[in-house]
């Protein structure tokens, strides 16, 4: 599998985070973590997300796919940018 870091805008809508959710579940991506926040716009939320994704699966694929649900404003592939990881 192969790990990668998202990070979605998306309208703050009911149901929206549900439908990204069930796109994950039946594309058969396996959700590490997912942490969800109010964007700079009020109307907007910040969904940062870090998935595993099966073979034959590419990251192009699913950004692509979760561009096409309505309430999604943008993803961007966030894996190889530098990030300050907390450790426990």
């Amino acid at each position: 599998m192969t790990r990668h870091s998202l990070s979605l805008l998306l309208r703050n809508e009911p149901g929206a985070l549900a439908r990204i959710v069930v796109l994950f579940s039946s594309r058969g991506v396996d959700v590490e973590s997912l942490s969800l926040a109010p964007a700079e716009r009020g109307d907007l939320s910040r969904l940062d997300v870090v998935v595993d994704l099966q073979p034959g699966r590419t990251v192009v694929q699913l950004i692509k796919q979760l561009g096409r649900i309505v309430d999604v404003k943008s993803v961007v592939d966030r894996t190889h940018d530098e990030a300050l990881e907390l450790g426990a």
